[in-house]
């Protein structure tokens, strides 16, 4: 069988995706249809692959095979803070236990189910396109993606055309209002916690306030790009942030 020239598979692959974003911000069924393929991958091929839902560390290893570094969250944040930035953006997500203890202990990992999954990969793609949709073309390349309804694989062109080529504004408008409110969240923690002895703490106090920090992290600078010197899509912030013009 003789192979299709290359611009003949783009041009296909275009006519097959379309535009995956609608006018709404939602993602088009297309879109979903292959974030949930993308989900059930990495479900059965990333370890541990004991829990219904998809655990930090799966994300982790799938972002690493896609050409990504995302342990800063989901290798080295502790779960209650992963747990709190899933609540804070809306993704659904459950709590496991972890493989390597009792069973009787109580589940505390959270673990994205796939409409979480959905919700999580479809904010990153509107905040930061030219960071996630790489990630997304390379996974359709390089994984045997299939519709979960279907059964039938993917395509493995996915061209960029089908994904905005710039931050979604009103994206980064409610990233950083959701970023200024956990800044205010742990400055009031930190001074809460200036006029109470470290000896009388509780650790679920230190917990909340580790909680409150490494997800201020997080909303801060999502495509944790400051390691490799690059600024951020969402500004940064510091105890005396600067007035708007």
């Amino acid at each position: 069988m003789t192979a299709q020239p290359e611009d003949q598979q783009t041009l296909e692959a275009q006519q097959y995706w379309g535009y995956l974003f609608k006018e709404n911000k939602c993602g088009a069924d297309k879109l979903n249809s292959l974030l949930s393929g993308i989900w059930g991958f990495i479900g059965t091929n990333f370890e541990p692959g004991d829990s219904k839902d998809i655990t930090p560390s799966q994300i982790a290893a799938y972002y690493r095979a896609v050409g990504g570094d995302y342990d800063c969250l989901f290798s080295e944040a502790n779960s209650t803070s992963i747990a709190f930035i899933y609540k804070s953006l809306g993704c659904l997500h459950s709590l496991q236990p972890s493989s390597d203890e009792e069973t009787y202990s109580s589940p505390y990992i959270p673990a994205l189910k796939r409409k979480g999954f959905i919700t999580w990969q479809t904010i990153q793609l509107l905040l930061c396109p030219e960071e996630h949709v790489p990630f997304i073309q390379e996974a359709v390349r390089i994984f045997d993606i299939k519709d979960l309804q279907t059964g039938e694989a993917f395509p493995r062109i996915l061209p960029k055309e089908a994904f905005p080529d710039r931050p979604d504004a009103d994206m980064v408008r409610w990233y950083e209002s959701v970023s200024e409110r956990l800044r205010q969240d742990a400055l009031a923690g930190e001074l809460e916690a200036s006029h109470i002895d470290d000896a009388n703490r509780s650790s679920s106090d230190i917990s909340r306030e580790d909680e409150r920090h490494q997800a201020a992290a997080y909303f801060r600078n999502p495509a944790y790009r400051n390691h490799e010197g690059r600024a951020g899509i969402v500004r940064g912030y510091s105890r005396n942030p600067s007035q708007s013009p």
